[in-house]
């Protein structure tokens, strides 16, 4: 294995992924569907969708939570929670930590956030006190709503004792999470950490609130093309759900469990813009700070970074910042904008998104661009993946840039073990 940089702070083992996704269910079907340039978006099912301007999202329409766990059980859980049981369980499960958890279950630490919370729920209950009055509500309502429940459900399901946490941070919940992950494994707080968040957004009350201030894209006739960072023709981001988790241990710890892992998380940045409340700062400073400090915090050079996972939502006023910062911080680097494919889980997305960074550092290849047809007059000249995959033999490092709704931003260094 490849030692921390130089000037890092140290670095955790990512030993197992979990993932539910509008591109599949479980880190094979969705790893899979990206590397072919698939799109997950299509007609919204969940509700009739018919009134609203955007008619469009990215549902994970192969999931069924009976999958991962009892009928009760999935019935006293929201779908966040649901989404995020899920991805925690097949990580879990994919890096092999059962004996961890049974032997010593307060050394597991959990971090799963969630942007919104259990919305659904909320949004039913309400119909059902108002329509039926105070003693119909659903004895379940505050548990299936709170948005710690899905880190709560999950530590249960598993038994695993140690801490646990759930960043909310509006789109930059999953990369908070990953960064929170990290921290527990550096201060020695735990020795397994699983990290990642879940959403469950499409709602006639959610969409209804984008629609209102013009956020998401109305392309409703070809969903699948909806979707369109720094393009010239893109209007909006594609709302999705999601949820995404990973497995992170200490170096020791990994090794003497005799476990390959997938990649390293190096080191992370944060930053607010304190500039507006849905727009970022148009010359993208806040997001060039966070990414300068992912580099100091992991001991990385730009130049070692070969890959960027933008957060890239297709929103005018979110990609043009974006590229800005990246054209200033890492110019070089080969830029993918993945929400092209899986539309915009709010607080997934930076749990998915670092997945791929991940897996890309493992088998050396990118996840392409689609819809990519005419670059924006807005967004930088950089070294975009468009269209297809990208093999890339000596990738060393990835960085995953999210940027939340109220200023925040988060970036997440990733590096490869090999």
């Amino acid at each position: 294995m490849t030692e921390t940089p130089a000037g890092g702070r140290g670095r955790a083992l990512i030993t197992g992924a979990g993932a539910v996704t509008p591109l599949g269910t479980g880190v094979e079907n969705f790893w899979d569907a990206a590397l072919h340039g698939k799109s997950g978006i299509g007609p919204i099912t969940q509700f009739d969708a018919s009134p609203f301007p955007s008619r469009i999202a990215g549902e994970c329409t192969d999931f069924d939570p009976t999958d991962f766990m009892g009928r009760k059980q999935a019935r006293r859980m929201d779908r966040f929670a649901q989404l995020g049981v899920a991805a925690g369980l097949e990580a879990a499960e994919s890096a092999g930590v059962a004996d961890v958890i049974r032997e010593t279950p307060e050394r597991v630490a959990i971090v799963l956030g969630t942007g919104i919370g259990g919305l659904s729920t909320w949004e039913r209950e309400y119909r059902v006190l108002e329509e039926r009055g105070p003693g119909r509500v659903s004895p379940f309502l505050i548990t299936m709503m709170v948005p710690n429940m899905a880190a709560g459900q999950l530590a249960i399901l598993l038994g695993a004792t140690g801490p646990s946490q759930c960043p909310v941070l509006a789109c930059a919940t999953g990369g908070e999470a990953i960064a929170e992950g990290l921290e527990l494994i550096r201060r020695g707080d735990a020795d397994v950490v699983i990290a990642g968040s879940s959403e469950a957004p499409i709602t006639p009350l959610s969409m209804a609130g984008f629609c209102a201030i013009r956020a998401v894209s109305r392309y409703n006739g070809d969903p699948t093309q909806a979707s369109r960072p720094f393009d010239q023709g893109r209007d909006g981001f594609v709302m999705s759900e999601g949820a995404g988790a990973i497995v992170l241990e200490s170096e020791e710890h990994a090794a003497r469990r005799g476990v390959e892992p997938i990649a390293a998380v190096a080191g992370y940045g944060r930053s607010t813009d304190a500039y507006h409340v849905t727009a970022p700062d148009e010359q993208g400073r806040g997001v060039e700070r966070a990414m300068l400090r992912a580099l100091e915090d992991s001991g990385l050079t730009a130049e070692e970074v070969g890959h960027v996972n933008a957060h890239a939502t297709a929103t005018p006023t979110g990609d043009a910042p974006e590229t800005k910062a990246i054209s200033r911080v890492m110019p070089h680097a080969q830029v993918s904008g993945t929400k092209s494919m899986t539309g915009h889980s709010f607080g997934a997305v930076g749990a998915t998104e670092g997945i791929m960074c991940a897996l890309a550092l493992k088998q050396k290849i990118l996840p392409p661009t689609i819809n990519l047809e005419n670059l924006a007059e807005d967004c930088e000249e950089l070294n975009y993946v468009v269209g297809e995959a990208a093999r890339v033999p000596d990738l060393k490092a990835a960085i995953s840039n999210s940027m939340g709704f109220g200023g925040h931003n988060v970036v997440v260094a990733f590096t490869s073990v090999e």
